[in-house]
């Protein structure tokens, strides 16, 4: 599947979605492998890594999603896309699940500003290292709210694409 076309801003947000991933794969890794080695081969284990390990490990799983969100690349059963005859038919569906999608991510969006807010509000900080849950805590929010952001994308495309459908084209069977 192709990935969508959208304005030049989520062009440049796609790319700043891709060096946090990155760097999270790698901070990841890194403090991973780091762990391993001095545990097992020094015998020296060091306090904190899995603390500090959780910050980037969040944002990677998160951004993760909303790279998929953006790519469109996110796991999709059309099943009812199987009985439908017509283009038209396929695209409303699809109208519909995006709808769907975009209802469910703003109620999630919404949790997870009052999640935010309380976070903001208790202020916690991790065990042994003392570090501002803040960090990971605050990437829910804004992972959900670019996740609405591009299913509400989704839905103006899928829109643009029933209105232009021709209204007895036979069904496709690609993926859109």
């Amino acid at each position: 599947m192709d990935v969508p076309s959208h304005p030049k801003i989520f062009l440049r947000l796609d790319r700043v979605l891709d060096w946090i991933n990155v760097f999270s794969l790698l901070s990841v890794t890194l403090l991973m492998f780091l762990q391993v080695v001095l545990r097992y081969v020094f015998r020296a284990p060091l306090m904190g890594v899995e603390e500090l390990c959780a910050f980037p490990a969040v944002w990677l799983y998160l951004f993760s999603a909303v790279k998929c969100s953006s790519e469109r690349s996110h796991l999709v059963a059309r099943v009812l896309e199987i009985f439908c005859r017509r283009r038209r038919a396929q695209f409303a569906l699809r109208v519909l699940a995006a709808c769907c999608s975009s209802l469910v991510l703003m109620w999630l969006t919404w949790w997870g500003y009052d999640y935010l807010k309380y976070a903001l509000r208790i202020r916690k900080h991790t065990p042994s290292l003392y570090l501002p849950t803040l960090y990971y805590e605050a990437c829910v929010f804004v992972a959900l709210a670019l996740m609405l952001l591009y299913t509400l994308l989704e839905v103006a495309e899928m829109t643009r694409l029933l209105k232009n459908a021709e209204r007895n084209a036979p069904a496709v069977k690609e993926d859109f």
